[in-house]
């Protein structure tokens, strides 16, 4: 149910999200005003026919002492008046039947009597002179004592009907049904609302980069259509895309250089040795370095201007729902939903990290790792269950080495690597097939193909083959282009999976082969230095240890979400949390009140930035501590707010344990140790 849930379209999940809110709301509503309304009904009803009973016990006292049915049925009969009464009878002391009135239609046959337990309660000598009732199967039944100078002459009985109660009942049924039908056509106008809202600018955004990634032209732009904070993410993504076509101007005119310089090369070579083949392969191999250098570049400058405000907006689908589900209980209806928001905020963030990959802008946690460990840790992930899901004839099978040295390297860039190869495999089997996964060591001492050198030593190989239809020799050459791909982008790529791989080898000082013929299958073959060093395992850590005990913390950032999202966490943790909007704010905050802690946002505009802010905090307080909340794009900054003190910055978008653990290190420190999380 879930999984189909996450499959819908984003309108419907958005009319389901809505419904479902309304639908309980109203329930809950109906329920209480249900429950009110027999209550009162109830007791009106109540009040209204005890009163009746004691003025009728009243008026037969008469009858009763002097032995007349005749003046007792007189009285009886003014309840004609009274419509829901559907029998009433006197008694006397010794429960011989007196008088008795009944409905007109309603029969003796039709009398289910009066339940002795009330009766007992008139009757009984020892008990007090007070009516009884009881409300049995559809009626409302009571009995009354008939008293002269304190003595019990007999009892009265009143039946009364209780249809108009369930008449009502039916009312506020169909009225309930009619709001929830009213509701869902509320709910199907607000989704499509909220999908023009939300989800219109960012598919202009991806149509856009689809355009650019089939057509290679940097030309398109994407509308704009509001001036919030997708409207900002536009504007700089149109502005990335000028400076992407400035750079395919520059090599294009780059190109026509190097074509002039290696076309005289040339002919020089025809007519010293006639060598014209080997001086052609060596231009394309300059050509396919420069041009790749220089796409790597664009697509860092893009990267750089788009990462700030992407990250400000995914933090709150990121953390916002994340700070919700630790405060619902496990089975809330909303659970689900808030995972989805989660997830999907999670997968956004995923596809920048992407970009900042390639950019080479983010600092890459390298460690000594088990390589067979990241590739059984994707084997064993969501993500490779849902890719299986969708490619059920797909098989894949190890075949890992039994004394596999160690790499250094980051388990995220290479868990991602491999999730990366091992999708492309399974896409180009659409009729199933079988992915090999292949770990070796492997002892380099000669140049591979596509690499004139290579530093001699010990590797580890991962190689991933597939049956698949094969890669054609013109697509061979460009599949680690970024946005090169021949997948429809938003559904089975985005055009820069290889190109992660590609940058991923190269941030960790590898190499990488590909072999592939149409209908022959590929063959991905990755070369990673090896390390002698030993493989230290992480332990996790409890959120518990990272709790507060009342300390101040100042939030100063210029996004509103990013303000609530950071306070409400920290008061979660338990500390007194505040936030301002600007640099000037903090410092003039800080002149009247000292804190314990400044979480600061790097760039703030307008007005002073997150450095500013900190220098001019170590004037007013020296030892003042502090934690920088940054983008990737920002990380040579956060080098700088480092020199005058920072040791801890935070990574948006961040996660409540990340902001934990930032928070408690700063606070806790007594060493210069930087550290990032």
């Amino acid at each position: 149910m879930i999984r189909r849930f996450h499959d819908l379209p984003v309108q419907a999940k958005l009319a389901t999200i809505v419904m479902l809110l309304c639908s309980s709301l109203v329930v809950l509503m109906t329920v209480v005003f249900v429950i009110d309304k027999v209550t009162s009904f109830r007791r009106s009803m109540l009040e209204n026919h005890t009163m009746l009973a004691e003025t009728i016990a009243i008026n037969s006292t008469a009858a009763l002492a002097f032995d007349d049915p005749a003046a007792a049925l007189a009285t009886l009969s003014a309840l004609r008046a009274v419509g829901d009464v559907v029998e009433a009878a006197i008694y006397t002391g010794s429960d011989r039947e007196f008088a008795v009135y009944r409905k007109d239609g309603y029969g003796k046959s039709d009398s289910a009597g009066i339940s002795q337990e009330i009766v007992d309660q008139v009757t009984n000598e020892n008990g007090t002179a007070a009516t009884a009732y009881v409300f049995d199967k559809g009626y409302l039944k009571l009995a009354a004592p008939i008293m002269l100078e304190g003595k019990r002459l007999g009892y009265l009985t009143i039946k009364a009907d209780l249809k108009e109660l369930y008449s009502r009942l039916l009312e506020s049924i169909v009225l309930v049904v009619a709001l929830i039908v009213t509701l869902g056509v509320l709910a199907q106008l607000v989704s499509v609302r909220l999908h023009r809202l939300i989800a219109r600018p960012l598919l202009g955004l991806l149509e856009t980069m689809e355009l650019v990634g089939r057509e290679s032209k940097y030309s398109y732009r994407a509308q704009k259509l509001n001036n919030d904070e997708f409207g900002s993410l536009t504007d700089g993504f149109n502005r990335m895309l000028a400076e992407l076509e400035k750079r395919e101007e520059e090599l294009a005119r780059h190109r026509d250089e190097l074509e002039t310089l290696v076309g005289k090369r040339t002919m020089e070579l025809v007519l010293a040795n006639g060598q014209l083949h080997k001086e052609i392969e060596e231009r394309k191999e300059i050509e396919d370095q420069l041009s790749r250098a220089q796409r790597m570049e664009a697509i860092g400058t893009l990267a750089a201007g788009v990462a700030h405000d992407l990250n400000n907006i995914l933090s709150g689908v990121v953390s916002y729902p994340e700070l919700l589900l630790m405060r619902l209980p496990e089975d809330h209806e909303m659970t689900g939903p808030l995972t989805t928001i989660r997830t999907s905020g999670q997968k956004a963030a995923a596809i920048v990290q992407d970009l900042l990959t390639l950019a080479r802008r983010g600092a890459m946690v390298m460690e000594v790792l088990d390589p067979a460990k990241v590739v059984e840790d994707y084997l064993h992930s969501p993500e490779c269950a849902k890719m299986l899901d969708r490619h059920p004839h797909v098989r894949i099978v190890r075949n890992f080495a039994g004394d596999l040295l160690r790499i250094k390297g980051s388990p995220v860039h290479l868990g991602q690597t491999v999730m990366n190869l091992v999708t492309n495999a399974a896409e180009a089997m659409p009729e199933g097939g079988v992915v090999t996964i292949t770990l070796r060591n492997h002892y380099l001492d000669k140049p591979i193909h596509g690499y004139k050198e290579v530093t001699e030593g010990h590797y580890v190989m991962l190689i991933v083959s597939d049956t698949g239809h094969g890669i054609a020799e013109e697509d061979l050459r460009f599949i680690f282009e970024p946005f090169y791909t021949r997948k429809k982008m938003g559904i089975s790529g985005t055009g820069l999976g290889m190109a992660v791989v590609w940058g991923a080898v190269r941030d960790h000082k590898g190499y990488i082969d590909v072999r592939s013929a149409p209908g022959e299958g590929a063959i991905f073959s990755l070369y990673f230095p090896a390390t002698m060093q030993l493989h230290a395992l992480e332990q996790p850590e409890d959120l518990q240890k990272y709790r507060g005990s009342g300390e101040l913390v100042l939030v100063v950032d210029d996004v509103k979400e990013q303000r609530l999202i950071a306070t409400d966490i920290l008061r979660d943790l338990g500390y007194i949390a505040d936030a301002v909007a600007s640099g000037e704010e903090a410092v003039a905050y800080l002149k009247k009140r000292p804190v314990d802690l400044l979480v600061l946002d790097m760039i703030m505009d307008p007005g002073i930035d997150g450095i500013e802010t900190y220098r001019q905090a170590l004037q007013i307080k020296p030892q003042q501590r502090a934690l920088i909340a940054s983008g990737y794009s920002e990380y040579n900054r956060v080098e700088q707010a480092m020199q005058l003190g920072v040791l801890v910055y935070l990574r948006k978008p961040y996660t409540v344990g990340g902001l934990a653990k930032a928070v408690r290190q700063e606070l806790d420190r007594d060493d210069i140790l930087t550290t990032s999380i």
